[in-house]
């Protein structure tokens, strides 16, 4: 059962005490990402997450390095579009010394304009590379054309020229204004005292300023479209859209039941045509994305570009079927059980229980139990996934292709 606690500052605090553990994992979480940004800061969030670790007023990038590897755990960040997190996960005897590091990082980080200088040119290898992995780019045009126009769907590393364009002010004015109390969550799973937590908490973060919360979401319109592009590449990169559920939504279960039917597992109707019986594509599957005020269902496929037509015919008619026929009493008893058996074993891992709790507690201020998690799987009848099928299937898609570039012979 998790403990929620808002301390003096007023920073939130979600826990969860798992005392057969000798494990903690410890999560950051500010409302600080992609969607918050405006065009000409596009990528800030992002840039902003990777000059935590360049130093502070107590310790510098190396000590921070060193420390971190005495802890014999794992520290790392990541930015996404709708929050920040800075997480460690170490042995239960080190949660005080991973606290004091974690802390000194987010509140008094330290912005020197030669590691900004230095900082830039790592972003731009991490572009590069990003530039190497189709797949991510068919998925960042899929959000950018179903939210056409919107922050939802801009890129989390932002462009080259913004993070060019990037200053010590500029980054300062950002930390002062999304690294506050009101805007960020504290997560903790796994094996604690819990007095001697929030004392901890209490001591280490009471000079965090309490600042505002960012993370109110006004409901996104999902546009669809079709978007297309050419690359250096050997495979076809497909990628289809439909309006899903937000956040916190009750019709979720519904449509991570359908994921899962259509191509969430090795037997799911789309693995199944595409991959095992025609060998058409090696990676072929459905997921949900859900966002605050917004969601989408999507489908993605890797293949030769000579099985385009076919294969998106294939996804195509799989969901033309669903819309008039709809699933098996089978098929809605199996993506239960399964959907049930993965969000249970998911739950004997500590940074997993930590990652459900920060963002959950940020974005919507609501943590189910564990136990209305599965009444809400179990709640999914053929009338609730009927009435999802037609929302998600009968209206815009989105649809789009990369695919190789070919150079005419000389």
């Amino acid at each position: 059962m998790y403990i929620r606690k808002v301390l003096k500052n007023g920073l939130t605090v979600v826990c969860e005490k798992i005392p057969y553990v000798k494990s903690v994992s410890i999560g950051i979480w500010a409302g600080a990402g992609s969607r918050l940004e405006t065009p000409e800061n596009n990528g800030i969030s992002h840039f902003s997450e990777h000059m935590l670790f360049k130093g502070t007023k107590r310790r510098s990038a190396q000590d921070i390095a060193e420390e971190t590897d005495f802890l014999g755990g794992n520290l790392n960040a990541f930015t996404s579009r709708e929050c920040t997190c800075l997480y460690a996960k170490v042995i239960d005897s080190l949660l005080e010394k991973a606290v004091d590091i974690l802390a000194d990082m987010y509140i008094n980080s330290r912005c020197l304009e030669s590691d900004i200088e230095t900082e830039k040119r790592v972003i731009f290898e991490e572009i590069n590379m990003y530039e190497d992995s189709p797949e991510d780019i068919a998925l960042d045009m899929l959000a950018a054309t179903a939210w056409k126009g919107n922050s939802l769907g801009y890129m989390v590393l932002g462009t080259e020229d913004n993070v060019a364009s990037f200053n010590g002010a500029q980054l300062k004015r950002f930390s002062e204004n999304y690294y506050t109390a009101q805007n960020t969550v504290i997560s903790v799973a796994g094996s604690f005292d819990e007095d001697k937590l929030f004392q901890m908490l209490e001591k280490y973060f009471s000079d965090l300023p309490q600042g505002t919360r960012k993370t109110k979401f006004e409901k996104t319109e999902f546009t669809g479209g079709r978007a297309e592009r050419e690359k250096e590449i050997e495979q076809a990169h497909m990628a289809f859209g439909f309006e899903g559920a937000g956040s916190g939504e009750e019709d979720a279960f519904a449509e991570a039941v359908l994921c899962n039917i259509l191509g969430g597992c090795v037997s799911s109707r789309l693995f199944r045509k595409i991959r095992e019986e025609r060998g058409l594509a090696y990676s072929v599957y459905s997921a949900p994305e859900a966002y605050s005020g917004a969601g989408m269902l999507y489908i993605y496929a890797g293949l030769s570009p000579e099985n385009t037509n076919v294969v998106r015919e294939i996804i195509l008619n799989e969901t033309r079927d669903l819309l008039k026929n709809g699933v098996s009493d089978y098929e809605l008893l199996k993506g239960r059980e399964q959907l049930k058996v993965s969000y249970v074993l998911g739950l004997e891992n500590v940074s997993a229980i930590m990652n459900v709790m920060g963002k959950n507690t940020l974005l919507s201020e609501k943590v189910r139990t564990p136990e209305e998690t599965i009444a809400g799987i179990d709640s999914v009848d053929n009338d609730k996934m009927n009435k999802v099928i037609q929302r998600i299937f009968g209206s815009e898609i989105a649809e789009i292709t990369v695919t190789p570039k070919y150079q005419e012979e000389k």
